[in-house]
């Protein structure tokens, strides 16, 4: 379900438009919709409504710009919610995207990886609960780890950390629930002025490079939010 609202009134209808996303956010995980072209601080002010925003990055910056292309990213990007690393991860995720060129089908990939933890078995969902495990940063090993579990509770809420490559692979548990969230994959449309926001306790993205017609890049604004 994309929310197909037009929020470039944001200012003068701020109350009644977050209040339309907010609803498909706490129904499905995930709500996108097209707002058309914003500012960095319109962006922010969308966020903190949420809550409060992560500053990360040397600069501490509130949005973080991250610019991708065939020259530096010319693979898929595994299905993962972000920062799984951290002892306790962003709840929410916020990404828009400013350009995309060279795309076919711009999407961004999300899944459920909470309603797929509810389609294992009893002694499944045993499996992954129980097992503490190093989590590592996915892209510098060097950088420490966190003892954790892939399943975790706060405040009697469930999260869970998730990113196929920094797990085991020998794990039959974890790999049909990767398998479970790879086949309910959704590809939502993110163009130019698509701002997609989701449960990033519950809910997994990725990229995958099948919409690319020849070389491509995408530029996106993603902000953080606990």
């Amino acid at each position: 379900m994309t929310l197909n609202k037009d929020l470039a009134t944001l200012e003068n209808e701020e109350a009644a438009i977050l209040q339309a996303i907010t609803g498909p956010l706490e129904a499905q995980g995930y709500v996108s919709a097209d707002i058309g072209e914003i500012s960095p601080k319109t962006l922010l002010s969308v966020a903190y409504f949420f809550g409060e925003v992560i500053p990360i990055g040397r600069g501490n910056d509130h949005v973080t710009e991250i610019r991708t292309s065939a020259e530096v990213g010319s693979k898929n990007v595994p299905l993962h919610n972000d920062k799984s690393y951290w002892r306790i991860p962003p709840r929410y995720l916020i990404l828009y995207c400013r350009e995309a060129n060279g795309f076919e089908n711009n999407h961004m990939h999300v899944s459920d990886i909470h309603g797929a933890f509810l389609q294992l078995t009893e002694e499944e969902r045993a499996s992954l609960s129980e097992r503490v495990l190093d989590i590592h940063h996915p892209s510098n090993r060097s950088s420490g780890t966190l003892q954790g579990k892939v399943v975790n509770y706060l405040n009697e809420e469930v999260f869970y950390r998730f990113r196929s490559d920094t797990i085991e692979k020998n794990w039959d548990a974890f790999n049909k629930w990767d398998q479970l969230v790879i086949d309910n994959l959704i590809e939502v449309p993110f163009n130019p002025g698509t701002l997609l926001i989701m449960d990033n306790w519950k809910f997994a993205h990725g990229r995958r490079l099948t919409s690319v017609v020849n070389s491509y890049s995408r530029n996106i604004d993603r902000v953080l939010i606990m």
